[in-house]
């Protein structure tokens, strides 16, 4: 078991790094790793559609751009999420760079491809929310 701590300390590392030649050797060498990267990632993935669809939700009740503190209470009312400020501020650097939305002078919006993954979010899941 320590052996394949190791390699996904090793792993990690080079994850971070983004190194992708060394990535993919890794991944052909350790196949398990992959299964491992893909849950994390699709963690990850859950939580920026979260905030993604609360933008979404406020861009559309506020017809504006969505501040920081619309973005929390609609995590926290409508979604019963609750997350830090800087795991929130964290999320929408990152989806922010994935172009997903863009940050205006008031508040964030959402970009054509961010409502794409607002409306399937909501979609897949309208009957958990308390919109």
């Amino acid at each position: 078991m320590g052996k394949k701590k190791k390699i996904r300390e090793d792993f990690d590392i080079i994850f971070q790094n983004g190194d992708e030649k060394a990535i993919k050797e890794y991944l052909e060498k350790y196949p398990w790793l992959l299964d491992e990267v893909s849950s994390s990632m699709d963690d990850t993935m859950s939580e920026q559609h979260q905030i993604i669809a609360a933008i979404g939700v406020m861009e559309d009740e506020l017809n504006d751009s969505v501040p920081f503190n619309e973005i929390n209470h609609c995590l926290k009312e409508d979604f019963s999420i609750s997350k830090r400020d800087e795991e929130i501020q964290k999320i929408l650097y990152d989806i922010e760079n994935l172009h997903l939305i863009e940050k205006q002078p008031n508040g964030w919006i959402l970009t054509n491809e961010g409502e794409k993954i607002c409306d399937v979010y909501l979609n897949k899941n309208l009957n958990d929310l308390e919109l």
